[in-house]
Formats: structure tokens, C-alpha cells, sequence
């Protein structure tokens, strides 16, 4: 909520399809940030190797 600035009321305002909706957003968005942290941290060792 914070991140989306709402307040309680807006979130549980929401209907269960919008948070269904709105948790599944902040997952792949989680999901994207690891993935690109562990390109980094890859790409980071890799330049280590050379």
C-alpha cells in the first residue's frame, strides 16, 4: 500500500480481483529485481575471473 500510496480504506476498497491483480504486479516485480541482481552479481564475477 505504501508503495502505491493508499490508504487502508483504498486497499480494502479494492475488490478481490484488483488485489489478486496488484500482489501479482509487486511478485513479477520482485521477481524481476532478483533476476537482474543475479545477472549483476554474475557479470561481476565474471570480470573478477579476467
Amino acid at each position: 500500500m505504501r508503495q502505491f500510496g493508499w490508504t487502508p480504506k483504498q486497499w480494502s476498497a479494492l475488490s478481490v480481483r484488483e488485489k489478486a491483480v496488484v500482489i501479482a504486479g509487486i511478485d513479477l516485480g520482485q521477481e524481476e529485481e532478483k533476476k537482474q541482481q543475479r545477472e549483476a552479481e554474475a557479470k561481476a564475477r565474471s570480470h573478477r575471473k579476467h
